[in-house]
């Protein structure tokens, strides 16, 4: 049986502000991830007949627009899972009571506000180094998917990181263990200690489900909005006897620029360019291909 999972993380654009080196901008209101890109995720896969796994970053979840949005989601029988308190791309390099709270709080509130213990984590910037694993297990999850296997997006990264810094800009993505981008592709069981490692008989593990790589890139919802319809769905067509897929969006890629009257300066997120409209399009599209061929589910029907 081949299987399609569908995922999103829910990274607030504080994060891409980070990460690109911009300034902070003044808080103030639920922020449009966990909003309007929420609810544009329903719609999306409402059309498709299709169930998804949202992973939360607990501070976002302060205002009640965006405690509604996610009660939404969970009432319609999405998955919520764990993307840590409040996002460090260098979670793998805390302290370990730092390391602890931060995936024990994003946890926590997930637990209180919607009365379920998520059962996913996924770390910021695929990054889990030798504790993350460990920390993640004693805070209650019983899976992770964080494991990227694209060595060329860790190149990519580097490359961009360079960069920035070259321009006098100082970016919060670090890179991690170039041995965590050649592990399994495949769900398997992770060592704790070395998640680039399958797990084997008598060995400390925890199930991993790995986000996709295509076309040597992360199978995210950028990639197909730099592809564009008609090469989206040539991608879907070429991916169709994969026993495994998972597609991992984010929540800028279902926001708009212009439309929803973004920070212009965000645009350095290059999916922010493209047309809400124009993304919904070719995802109903690539992800309408592979449901000719793949049985979808959430990740913790697969993990569990």
């Amino acid at each position: 049986m081949n299987l399609l999972a569908i995922s999103i993380d829910l990274d607030p654009l504080a994060c891409y502000r980070r990460l690109y080196g911009l300034r902070e901008a003044a808080g103030g209101g639920a922020d449009p991830v966990v909003t309007v890109a929420v609810e544009r995720f329903l719609e999306l896969m409402a059309g498709l007949g299709a169930k998804g796994t949202l992973f939360c970053v607990g501070e976002s979840l302060a205002h009640p627009a965006a405690q509604a949005a996610l009660r939404a989601a969970a009432a319609a029988g999405h998955e919520l899972a764990n993307h840590t308190w409040s996002h460090p791309y260098a979670l793998s390099r805390l302290p370990d009571p730092a390391l602890a709270r931060e995936i024990g709080d994003g946890a926590r509130v997930i637990a209180e506000l919607f009365g379920r213990w998520p059962a996913g984590f996924r770390a910021p910037g695929y990054l889990l180094g030798a504790r993350v694993l460990g920390a993640a297990r004693a805070a209650g999850a019983r899976y992770d998917a964080s494991a990227l296997p694209s060595p060329a997006y860790q190149a990519a990264k580097a490359a961009a990181v360079g960069l920035l810094r070259l321009g006098g800009r100082a970016s919060a993505a670090i890179l991690g263990d170039p041995r965590e981008a050649l592990g399994p592709a495949r769900p398997h069981r992770a060592r704790l200690d070395r998640p680039w490692r399958e797990a084997r008989a008598g060995e400390d593990g925890m199930p991993e489900l790995p986000i996709s790589a295509a076309l040597g890139l992360p199978l995210t919802g950028g990639l197909l909005a730099l592809l564009g319809g008609r090469a989206a769905r040539a991608l879907a067509a070429g991916l169709a006897r994969r026993a495994w897929i998972q597609l991992e969006l984010h929540g800028v890629d279902l926001l708009d620029l212009a439309a929803d009257s973004l920070d212009p300066a965000l645009g350095a997120e290059r999916s922010l360019r493209v047309p809400w409209r124009r993304k919904a399009e070719l995802y109903r599209g690539f992800l309408g291909r592979l449901l000719e061929t793949h049985e979808v589910r959430r990740l913790d029907g697969i993990a569990l």
